[in-house]
């Protein structure tokens, strides 16, 4: 009897130190989970980290776009940009509100740039045609590199001297760049 009742508590030990550490992973995984919901945008994480921070000078570039206009930083003039991964959750869920910055842009430049190739990119590249000229390059390609894009989705606001005048993950939220003089 006494082998009995050691072996009983034995296992309800283990049973007890075994739901503890189920807990402790499910409350690891949802908060890995709540990060990925919010992409590389979750609450506490800098904007500066994922692109070239506010009052940054746009780097020189010359790149095309996905209709073979050729465009640089010099003749961008003030625009609205936004940079996309076909792979990202959060850039699905921001591809209608930068859409919808993009048409009350008000005569501003759009650019969006997704990373990936033509095949999977396909799908954010019709919806961003219409406002924006789009160019499609590997995550590593010259605009990537030159915005020190690390993270998506990512959004910002080039004045007409193409400073950074503001970013972030939420295109709505970004105030008006000033635009050039007429």
């Amino acid at each position: 009897m006494p082998f009995l009742i050691a072996a009983v508590v034995l296992v309800t030990v283990l049973c007890l130190l075994n739901l503890l550490l189920t807990f402790g992973v499910i409350r690891k995984l949802r908060a890995q989970g709540e990060q990925g919901e919010h992409g590389h945008g979750a609450q506490g994480v800098d904007i500066s980290d994922l692109v070239l921070p506010v009052g940054s000078p746009a780097p020189a570039f010359t790149v095309v776009t996905t209709t073979g206009e050729t465009v640089s930083r010099d003749d961008l003039g003030a625009a609205l940009f936004g940079f996309f991964s076909p792979d990202c959750r959060a850039c699905k869920e921001r591809l209608p509100e930068f859409v919808a910055a993009a048409r009350k842009a008000d005569g501003l430049r759009v650019l969006a740039v997704v990373h990936g190739d033509e095949a999977e990119t396909r799908e954010q590249v019709a919806a961003l045609a219409a406002v924006a000229q789009v160019v499609v390059e590997p995550t590593d390609g010259p605009l990537g590199r030159g915005f020190a894009v690390t993270g998506y989705p990512v959004f910002g606001l080039l004045d007409a001297d193409g400073t950074i005048t503001a970013s972030g993950f939420d295109p709505k939220a970004l105030s008006a760049p000033v635009r050039a003089a007429a």
